[in-house]
């Protein structure tokens, strides 16, 4: 095998069911890239043999690896375990349930291949869609995206997205500045420190369909994810005021 350029990460919970399709459906789309690649299940301690699932996988597939928390930490804490563990130039991530389009992410990563840092595929801009949404999960996300322009300079329309794509060593550079673990805490945090240093950043249209069918439950809830974020918020906020001095 060649030395990696891309990592993929793929936080994981309760996903033993979609670990094949999900697996077989990356290694399709990024075919061309087998020998320079590694796809990292981040599993935030499963109890349904998720963990288990990944390893029978990676038995055919030896880019399929696994990446295994001690206790749960949130979706967060489980995408910092893949960037700690990636090897890749480029990290790109996905969600486990297919909600968003692997074909997408290949399109994320030949940005990166143009000479951007941070790649985000975005719901809400022009020609960007979302089906089956709730409609509060749906104005809460907006909500955040917006106060994330307002207040935190970052100029993207989907900030709070985890279907994104950037160097590596972005992670790295900022990491020791990012104290969150939750959704979408962290990424805002690590979006906010990439956009104030003035790092190319790209958003591109994506269209997002919430959890297949028969492919498990979200694991996000709006109400839990709502008080650490405005706290993140304030503390952010004020960060900037003083960066600006």
């Amino acid at each position: 095998m060649e030395a990696i350029k891309l990592s993929i990460i793929v936080p994981v919970y309760n996903e033993k069911q979609v670990i094949e399709k999900t697996s077989d459906k990356l290694l399709a789309a990024f075919q061309k890239f087998h020998n320079q690649m590694e796809i990292l299940f981040v599993d935030d301690n499963s109890p349904d043999g998720t963990a288990q699932e990944v390893l029978r996988i990676s038995e055919r597939s030896p880019q399929v690896q696994l990446v295994q928390h001690g206790k749960k930490e949130g979706i967060g804490a489980a995408h910092r375990a893949g960037y700690e563990s990636a090897r890749g130039e480029y990290i790109l991530c996905i969600d486990a349930d297919l909600s968003q389009s692997p074909e997408d992410l290949l399109k994320i990563k030949n940005k990166l291949d143009e000479g951007y840092d941070l790649v985000i595929g975005s719901r809400y801009m022009a020609n960007g869609k979302q089906f089956g949404k709730s409609p509060l999960r749906d104005i809460g996300s907006r909500g955040m995206n917006l106060l994330c322009r307002m207040l935190l300079g970052i100029k993207l329309t989907d900030c709070t997205h985890t279907f994104r794509g950037f160097r590596a060593k972005l992670f790295h550079e900022y990491k020791s500045l990012i104290s969150s673990k939750g959704h979408p805490s962290f990424q805002v945090e690590f979006s906010f420190w990439i956009a104030n240093n003035k790092k190319k950043m790209l958003e591109l249209p994506i269209h997002f369909k919430e959890r297949e069918d028969g492919l498990g439950e979200s694991k996000i809830s709006i109400q839990k994810e709502v008080p650490p974020f405005l706290r993140l918020l304030t503390k952010l906020f004020l960060k900037r005021i003083t960066l600006k001095r």
